[in-house]
């Protein structure tokens, strides 16, 4: 029997505190008035309409670009086979910043014929926030942003090189071990 009352006299003192008639603790609280006054209320909802027009702006931005950005790769996958050209900007054949900016100039934006230039506008971009329509920048040719494509996604751009306008991987040996930095325009 001791064993019984172990575990009896606890479990009666949990149906004792679980029961309403327990005592004054068990009694119903009044909770306090929390309803704003009107002055407050009218500022609530002013508030809540204020982010709801910030927030389908923003939406209608996103729209905006979305679009502007698969102009940009439209422009883009269209010169891919193009030939190389040092000092090209199409369009026919292209260096690498002859080939962004011709692109580019598609959407009404002016870049400067020259990767390093272009490596300098816009703000930057973490290696994995890159978004379709990112600048992205390599060393091939000494230190610095000697390279330049448009990005299709996160590890993809296109862009031209000595074998001509492609589309490649941004992750692989080569072009991998030579990223430098991204810039978002827009």
């Amino acid at each position: 029997m001791p064993r019984l009352w172990r575990w009896l006299v606890p479990l009666a003192a949990l149906i004792a505190a679980a029961s309403t008639h327990a005592g004054a603790e068990a009694a119903p609280q009044t909770l306090p008035d929390l309803s704003a006054s009107a002055p407050e209320a009218r500022t609530a909802r002013a508030a809540q309409a204020s982010t709801n027009l910030a927030l389908t702006k923003r939406e209608e931005q996103r729209r905006a670009d979305a679009g502007e950005t698969a102009q940009l790769l439209d422009t883009a996958r269209a010169q891919i086979g193009d030939g190389y050209a040092s000092g090209g900007s199409g369009p026919d054949a292209f260096d690498c910043s002859g080939l962004t900016a011709f692109v580019f100039a598609r959407a009404d934006i002016a870049l400067p014929h020259s990767s390093h230039a272009q490596a300098a506008l816009g703000r930057p971009v973490a290696r994995d926030d890159i978004r379709r329509g990112d600048l992205v920048f390599f060393s091939t040719a000494g230190a610095g942003a000697s390279h330049v494509g448009v990005a299709t996604s996160s590890t993809t751009v296109i862009s031209a090189t000595n074998a001509g306008v492609m589309e490649h991987s941004t992750q692989d040996a080569y072009w991998g071990g030579s990223y430098v930095t991204a810039r978002r325009l827009r």
